[in-house]
């Protein structure tokens, strides 16, 4: 580490003057090479020898002028390293000289050649304690701010001698290929995937210095991906990096191991320096890229383009992630122990399963923690992302089937449940950012080898998206927020068009996954016989009626899942908005999706279970209206009334049908709440009602609890003693007779205050849909001039809002507003079909609901 004096004689100006050295030398250089050339013109040689010597000398000669923007490069890294060192240099000596010169402070302080702060000598009876206090206070202080700065400087160092060697390299081979001749092949002599091996074992070591923190951020950021590639890549296209990125990352990570990498990211954390945790965040994103199936190399000459993707990662990271314990009946398990390097017994690494487990949770809670640190832009590769997203409701599925206990035969140690509830958030937070990866699990599209096919050591059965049902069912400490992500980008793409005005494959993908939607969230049992009772499959009925619950359960308990789903469902309203549509299906030849109206309401239902989720698709019913309205007042071939007439009853369903999910999945809320409230107070009844029968027992003796009357109440083991009252107790009980004592005791015993639910009211329902429908109405003839003043309130300059109480004289303007331009029929069409929607689609009652939500009752 530079001391010091070190830093306070650098001179960073030195770095711009040799950028003008080699500048001026260039210069003079391509002021030879174009002489050269001329001069060569100039000969009076010619035939068929010239002309394949003038060849030549003009490739040598655009080589050369290649070589000197290659220089000039060297001159532009120069200047820049000027600019930023000496700005990194002096916020440093500015820290030090705030330490030595801190007016604050009550004692001075120095700062030595090693930047260690320190207070000068002072006799401690001179000050009083919070003196003495404020001076440990400065130092600590000032240290943290020079140490900040100090790790600042190193790492400007440590990317500007990364930057220059990498542009000097590619000078000396340039210069080295025209001083040999161009057909002579000169290697680098920087070895790249060297560095990468190198770095890769410092990590494996653990134990880092500042010097090498520094230095290996610089050469990830260097290897990083730029904002318009990470773009790319979330645009779903292929990006180039250069050979050296790859063998750079390649060599980093083999060397490094899963092992290596947990403990660092432990201890970058433990550290907890900006520099630290700048360096755990790196190798994060670096792993991302290396595992992109969509990061190439370049294509060149005799060389076969080299692919990031699963098979680039360490085996014992594939081996973490793919294996899925099958533990309690996992659903999505491919085999029935831990990894390998977990197990125990003679081959196992480990002592017991206890110790497997306990191993097993640490490194699956590290690794994911370490892969969330990662950039929210770095995106994993399509099948990395596929199996961190099944590793994650492998996890969900086993902490809520009772974790680890049937495996050890031990009870759950608590830190065992937290990991893997934590481990399961990490890794789905990092695998959904990968659309194709939702797009593979949600549809069940993608090949056997994206599934897991032929891997050694793990059972393979054909790809079932009802296997990952468990993300969708469990409790997530953040809300649903990564659930919510492997749905909402059904919202985000469906609609995205490429250069050719046409949609892209994600919208395409985007739409199909929507179509699978209701087979993930509502399972129907399988109809093996037609003619058997159970319902068809495309009726209300035909669901796996518990399955449906845990998930329902799953919407209510994860706010951000519902809103992640109502993103999909408010962005593609025409797919369901046609409530006679015979099928969910996708049309490929036509690039649409379609959902029956039943699998429709389901969503909306269960998107409607979070206030956001509500909101979300308020707001895209309500952009939805308004396009209709606008375009009823713009469009010149019918009036306004005559256009809205044609649309009027597929606005007043759709209206119906949001309105009824929001009002079903809040009573559906209430309901439970209800029950709640009602069993506990069920409880603490009963709880009551049997003290009084055990204390009425054990005064008529029929319940022995070790007394001894003659010697007074000492050994009352249910502390009831003090009923008896005195010797004699029990002959009085006897008297009292049976019963008599619970009672009497159960005439101050509250009966359990039970609450009842309030269903929706289907009228109020119905006239306040039709009152903003009405505001619509005017909002928008007011917004393209054509609403009468009457209507206009003078204080807001805005149409009279129609929520609140209206005078007689109001409603008498407004119906005959309505009535002059042909809408009151209108309104009328709107409160008939609204209703009906209402009627049909609200849980207006216990039985009703159930209907509605599962197709039983």
């Amino acid at each position: 580490m530079a001391t010091r004096k070190d830093v306070e004689a650098w001179k960073p100006e030195k770095l711009s003057e040799w950028a003008q050295e080699l500048e001026d030398d260039t210069t003079a250089y391509e002021t030879q090479l174009g002489s050269t050339l001329t001069h060569f013109r100039e000969t009076t040689w010619q035939g068929a020898a010239y002309l394949a010597a003038y060849d030549r000398f003009y490739e040598e000669n655009d080589q050369g002028r290649r070589l000197s923007t290659e220089i000039r490069d060297i001159a532009t890294v120069l200047r820049s390293a000027d600019s930023r060192l000496a700005s990194e240099r002096g916020v440093l000596l500015g820290r030090v000289a705030d330490a030595e010169h801190d007016a604050e402070s009550p004692v001075g302080m120095t700062v030595d050649d090693s930047w260690k702060v320190s207070a000068k000598p002072y006799t401690e009876s001179d000050f009083t304690d919070e003196q003495k206090q404020k001076v440990k206070d400065g130092v600590v202080h000032h240290q943290g701010l020079i140490d900040t700065a100090k790790s600042s400087l190193l790492a400007a160092v440590a990317q500007t001698i990364s930057t220059l060697d990498t542009a000097s390299d590619e000078v000396r081979v340039r210069g080295n290929q025209l001083g040999n001749g161009l057909d002579v092949p000169t290697a680098t002599t920087v070895d790249v995937a060297g560095l990468g091996r190198q770095d890769g074992e410092t990590i494996a070591d653990g134990k880092l210095s500042d010097e090498e923190i520094a230095r290996i951020t610089a050469r990830l950021n260097q290897a990083g991906l730029t904002p318009e590639q990470l773009q790319a890549l979330a645009d779903g296209q292929e990006v180039t990096v250069p050979q050296s990125t790859m063998d750079y990352l390649s060599n980093l990570y083999d060397k490094a191991g899963r092992d290596g990498l947990i403990d660092l990211a432990d201890r970058l954390v433990v550290n907890g320096s900006p520099e630290s945790l700048e360096l755990r965040s790196s190798l994060a994103d670096g792993l991302l890229t290396l595992s992109n199936e969509d990061v190439v190399t370049p294509a060149s000459a005799g060389a076969i383009p080299e692919r990031g993707g699963w098979d680039q990662l360490h085996p014992e990271i594939r081996e973490l992630i793919g294996t899925r314990p099958g533990f309690n009946d996992s659903p999505d398990g491919n085999t029935s122990d831990l990894p390998d390097d977990y197990r125990s017994g003679f081959f196992g690494p480990n002592m017991d399963r206890w110790a497997g487990v306990q191993e097993y949770t640490k490194d699956m809670r590290g690794f994911g923690q370490f892969l969330a640190s990662s950039d929210q832009a770095y995106i994993p590769g399509e099948r990395f992302g596929v199996e961190l997203d099944r590793q994650a409701a492998n996890q969900a599925w086993i902490a809520d089937n009772g974790g680890y206990q049937n495996y050890t035969g031990d009870p759950n140690e608590p830190e065992w449940l937290s990991r893997t509830e934590h481990s399961a958030a990490d890794l789905l937070s990092v695998g959904t950012r990968n659309n194709d990866a939702s797009y593979a699990l949600l549809t069940g599209n993608g090949s056997e080898e994206l599934f897991g096919k032929d891997v050694p050591g793990q059972s393979y059965e054909k790809y079932d998206p009802q296997v990952v049902q468990g993300i969708f069912q469990h409790d997530w400490v953040d809300n649903g927020t990564a659930a919510g992500q492997m749905i909402s980008w059904i919202g985000t793409e469906s609609h995205e068009v490429g250069a050719d005005g046409k949609l892209t494959t994600d919208a395409l993908q985007a739409r199909e996954a929507l179509t699978h939607l209701p087979d993930v969230f509502t399972p129907r049992e399988e109809v093996d016989d037609p003619d058997d009772d159970k319902p068809d499959r495309h009726r209300s009925g035909g669901i796996e009626v518990e399955e449906f619950k845990k998930i329902e359960m799953g919407f209510v308990n994860n706010p951000e899942l519902a809103r992640g789903l109502s993103v999909a469902m408010g962005s593609n309203i025409e797919a369901w908005d046609n409530h006679l549509v015979p099928r969910t299906a996708y049309l490929p030849d036509h690039g649409e999706a379609q959902i029956a109206v039943t699998d429709a309401n389901r969503l909306l239902y269960l998107a409607s279970q979070s206030e956001g989720g509500r909101l979300t698709l308020e707001v895209a019913r309500s952009a939805y209206e308004s396009e209709f309205l606008n375009r009823a007042y713009t469009q010149n071939e019918v009036p306004p009334s005559e256009y809205l007439g044609r649309h009027v009853s597929e606005l007043a369903t759709l209206d119906g049908r949001i309105t009824n999910a929001a009002a079903n999945a809040l009573t559906f809320q209430d309901q439970n709440a209800v029950q709640q409230h009602n069993d506990s107070q069920q409880e603490i009844y009963d709880n009551k009602k049997a003290a009084a029968k055990l204390v009425d027992q054990v005064l008529m003796g029929s319940v022995d609890v070790g007394l001894d009357y003659t010697k007074g109440l000492t050994q009352d083991s249910y502390g009831l003693g003090a009923a008896t009252g005195v010797e004699g107790g029990k002959k009085a009980a006897a008297m009292l007779g049976e019963g008599l004592v619970e009672g009497m005791i159960m005439q101050y015993v509250d009966d359990p205050e039970k609450m009842t639910v309030q269903y929706p009211n289907g009228t109020a329902m119905n006239a306040s849909a039709v009152s903003g429908f009405q505001q619509s109405i005017l909002n928008a003839a007011f917004e393209h001039g054509k609403l009468d003043t009457g209507l206009i309130d003078s204080q807001t300059g805005r149409p009279v809002d129609l929520s609140g109480p209206r005078s007689e004289n109001s409603q008498h303007e407004l119906g005959a507003y309505m009535g002059s331009q042909g809408l009151q029929s209108i309104i009328d069409s709107y409160q008939t079909t609204h209703g009906m929607t209402t009627a049909l689609g609200a849980g207006l009652g216990g039985s009703s609901l159930s209907v509605i939500r599962t197709g039983t009752e």
